[in-house]
């Protein structure tokens, strides 16, 4: 790990979402950085439950486990915070307060979760010991125990009802001014819970053991646990510069926290930026956060894989239909056989014989056939290394005087007036049904009562192994017709079968040319 590298994924939070997302990732062989503060929501808790296999574990333990478990899988860990993020997907700039900087292609945010407790005086140094907010995290530990619910909100009834089902000696107390509901009030006093009004003024201690909670009256509950429902809140300030903020997470009109919002694959609403685990949802156990971590994890994999095979497209379209590519590809021994493509001799012998285009005439065995026939030609390639074999060809056949070249690119190439009576192309393709184009092109080019024969790869060859790409850069000859109009007479077009010997094995294979032939009208 340096500074300044440039990382898969960063992941902001070292918990068990985090840890778990970077395990995800990992074991796929991305690059990936935890960026971890040591600040785990859990770390006063002695021990976590409700984790199936490690129940009972101590939360610090579990993390130190799982460090080293993604660190066996080649990811980096490093203690420090994150206090600044800018730039977008493919090119963030992760910033830590220990001045350190990272680049990463996808952020995944899952630490900065804070619990805001009630202000009563003694609550906060008790909490995660015997101040406590889950019954499913501690609620067996505190089974049959003196219980005393803190009612700070409307929703507290739940946590009631959860704990009354662990405890028969549950006790509300309601703070000034929550109004539970009637509906509410009527189910708890059904089972057992009794009421205490007013906001308490402390918790009692005595030495290190809890004793209970001063009330408001004065008098004094005695309590082996007190429960509270906490304000989680996400604090994630580097994100609101790139316009992500807290959202309040509401319930039954009551405010109960504040999350980062996010789509079911945990994408943010910046692309590249996501989040899990508590962050996210205020209400995900251990067990939960660390699975939704692995799930966003696998996502963010997902996205990756699908950009890495989207600019691997892109680099094979450079290669096949850029001119550097060609320029490279003719710069070196000779690439094509020299012989005449067998569809121009079979078209091209029964016509007489005048002004010929070989468009994408590549080392020059098509053009050099025609001069033989007879034929004035323009040997035209959008590679000057091409035409320069070309141009040698023709003079050392003694055909230098019938042969030109022209650094043409079929993609931009206007006639401007000038026309030949046979423009023939072969096996020029471009992707996306880019050929109707380049044909409509071609035509252009055609004098009165002049042929064109445009001949492709059909889409079939690709399954023989002997072209490269997707078959979208193939045609078939019918797919080419759009370019033509009502000046033209299609003489042939259709799939011709012919086989041709495989380069490395020499074995026949069965290929199909896609050929079009038609002449000019009017």
């Amino acid at each position: 790990m340096s500074e300044n590298e440039m990382y898969d994924v960063v992941v902001i939070g070292g918990g068990a979402a985090g840890l778990s997302g970077a395990m995800a990732l990992g074991r796929s062989k991305r690059s990936v950085l935890v960026v971890d503060a040591r600040e785990p929501r859990n770390a006063p808790a002695g021990h976590a439950h409700n984790y199936l296999g490690r129940e009972g574990v101590s939360p610090l333990e579990l993390l130190a486990t799982g460090r080293a478990e993604v660190r066996s899988y080649g990811v980096d860990v490093v203690t420090d915070r994150v206090v600044g993020l800018s730039g977008e997907a493919d090119s963030f700039l992760v910033t830590t307060e220990g001045g350190r900087r990272y680049g990463a292609r996808r952020v995944l945010v899952t630490g900065g979760v804070v619990d805001e407790l009630p202000d009563v005086p003694g609550l906060a140094e008790r909490w995660g010991v015997d101040v406590l907010h889950c019954p499913y995290c501690h609620g067996w530990e505190v089974r049959d125990r003196a219980i005393g619910v803190l009612a700070t909100t409307p929703m507290a009834g739940h946590q009631a009802m959860l704990f009354r089902q662990l405890s028969d000696d549950v006790v509300m107390v309601v703070h000034d001014g929550v109004e539970l509901p009637d509906e509410e009030v009527e189910k708890l006093g059904a089972i057992g819970v009794r009421f205490a009004d007013g906001t308490p003024r402390e918790v009692v201690t005595n030495g290190d053991a809890l004793v209970g909670l001063r009330l408001a009256d004065g008098s004094l509950l005695e309590r082996d646990a007190i429960v509270v429902a906490t304000k989680p809140h996400v604090r994630a300030d580097f994100l609101g510069p790139l316009g992500i903020e807290p959202t309040p997470f509401e319930m039954a009109g009551a405010v109960l926290g504040s999350v980062i919002a996010v789509e079911p694959t945990g994408a943010t609403a910046v692309p590249g930026i996501f989040a899990a685990g508590n962050a996210t949802d205020i209400a995900m156990t251990l067990m939960a956060s660390a699975a939704h971590g692995n799930r966003v994890g696998a996502w963010i994999n997902a996205e990756l894989a699908n950009a890495d095979a989207t600019k691997a497209v892109e680099a094979l379209r450079d290669d096949f239909f850029e001119q550097p590519a060609w320029e490279e590809r003719y710069s070196g021994d000779r690439v094509w056989s020299g012989r005449v493509n067998v569809q121009l001799e079979a078209e091209a012998a029964d016509l007489a014989p005048g002004r010929a285009l070989d468009v994408g005439c590549g080392e020059g065995g098509d053009a050099l056939w025609l001069a033989q026939h007879g034929w004035q030609v323009t040997a035209s390639d959008f590679a000057d290394a091409a035409l320069e074999r070309v141009a040698h060809h023709a003079a050392e056949g003694g055909l230098g005087d019938r042969v030109e070249t022209r650094r043409i690119d079929v993609r931009t190439f206007e006639p401007d007036g000038e026309t030949w009576d046979l423009v023939t192309s072969h096996f020029v393709h471009l992707p996306d049904g880019g050929m109707v184009d380049v044909v409509r092109r071609l035509a252009d080019a055609v004098a009165p009562g002049g042929t064109l024969l445009v001949v492709g790869h059909a889409p079939s060859d690709v399954h023989t192994g002997l072209r490269h790409g997707h078959h979208s850069f193939m045609h078939t000859a019918d797919q080419l017709l759009p370019a033509l109009d009502d000046a033209w007479e299609v003489e042939v077009c259709e799939l011709r079968p012919r086989s041709q010997a495989h380069p490395e094995t020499g074995e026949e294979i069965d290929i199909a040319d896609a050929v079009l032939r038609a002449r000019r009208v009017a």
